[in-house]
């Protein structure tokens, strides 16, 4: 979870003050999105630069929500945890045993009875079997990561790998523009515990001697497969998430592992789908643009273009030397095309 985004609690607390009730609060998100932003717009075909694919935005819906179910439930996990080792609630039970109970009329019969039968009858008769409680335990072996499982894939289902992949001691996705990488960490880790290094080209993380070990415990060091903006790289400490370290990429470019020597995450899988916020200001303003225009169009309105050339038409409409000087400005009276 990206710290940068309570700085906008202020606003958001705000609105929700003022709605009263998280239903509507979220009406304000997705009205928003619609009427400002490309988020519904579906891609017609691959050269569209506006919109997404179909599908797309509601499974980047489901990935928030999918995400932060799961850091919500680390962070009930973790005060659980705590308050468990303060004797303010119980223990878990380790394991779950279900015990079926075998009913006594069912014994077989005295063994005086067994006796009177014949050899040739018992040979004929089939063999019991002493019927035993059934005992069943939860199994407590933990399922293994994608990384145990085989190779490192692409997927779009968990938000701390988009477009990347876990590895054995973290993992890490990425956009365009930036690589962010999460760390799980023990919880009495703090700030000044860690150690981390951002080159240009080189990453290293640990943690200090005697935080977890007498040693310094190197968690990664290596180079990185591409070139980094240093200064515009950032690192924190996330409760219940872990380290994360966010990566500017010095070119806008997808990566295929985040230290070299490592697996290489399957290229077709990667996500070309590039965001609004991914773009620069230029592109940015050039979408922003076109969507003003559009929805002028759409109400019957002059578009940029035409409230640009209005603008120039007025000004010179009462400069010295034109016809109209002194006159309202009116420009049903020229025919100059937009």
């Amino acid at each position: 979870m990206d710290p940068s985004v309570e700085m906008y609690d202020s606003a958001l607390l705000g609105i929700l003050q003022h709605v009263g009730e998280i239903k509507p609060f979220i009406e304000v998100v997705f009205s928003f999105l619609l009427r400002r932003t490309d988020f519904f717009r579906i891609m017609k075909d691959k050269e569209s630069k506006m919109g997404f694919p179909p599908g797309v935005a509601k499974q980047l819906v489901m990935d928030t929500v999918t995400r932060y179910e799961q850091i919500a439930k680390s962070l009930m996990e973790r005060s659980y945890e705590t308050k468990m080792a303060t004797g303010e609630v119980p223990p878990r039970a380790v394991e779950t045993v279900e015990v079926e109970t075998v009913d006594n009329n069912t014994k077989n019969t005295s063994s005086d009875t067994k006796n009177t039968s014949s050899d040739s009858t018992t040979q004929d008769l089939p063999e019991q079997k002493t019927t035993q409680p059934e005992v069943k335990q939860e199994n407590t072996k933990p399922k293994s990561t994608p990384y145990e499982s085989g190779l490192p894939k692409v997927t779009s289902q968990k938000s701390d790998c988009y477009n990347g992949a876990v590895r054995d001691n973290y993992s890490w996705s990425q956009t365009f523009t930036d690589v962010d990488i999460t760390i799980p960490v023990p919880k009495q880790v703090k700030a000044k515990d860690v150690q981390i290094d951002i080159g240009r080209k080189h990453l290293k993380v640990s943690l200090k001697p005697g935080v977890v070990q007498k040693e310094a415990e190197v968690l990664i060091d290596g180079d990185l497969t591409y070139d980094i903006r240093r200064e515009e790289s950032m690192w924190s400490l996330v409760p219940g998430v872990g380290l994360q370290i966010n990566l500017e990429k010095n070119l806008e470019k997808m990566w295929l592992s985040v230290i070299e020597g490592e697996e290489e995450i399957q290229r077709d899988n990667i996500d070309p789908t590039r965001h609004l916020h991914e773009m620069d200001e230029d592109a940015q303003a050039g979408w922003r643009q076109a969507m003003f225009d559009f929805e002028q169009k759409k109400a019957g309105k002059p578009t940029s273009k035409e409230l640009e050339t209005h603008n120039v038409l007025e000004k010179a409409w009462d400069a010295e030397g034109s016809p109209f000087k002194g006159t309202p400005f009116d420009p049903a009276k020229l025919n100059i095309s937009t």
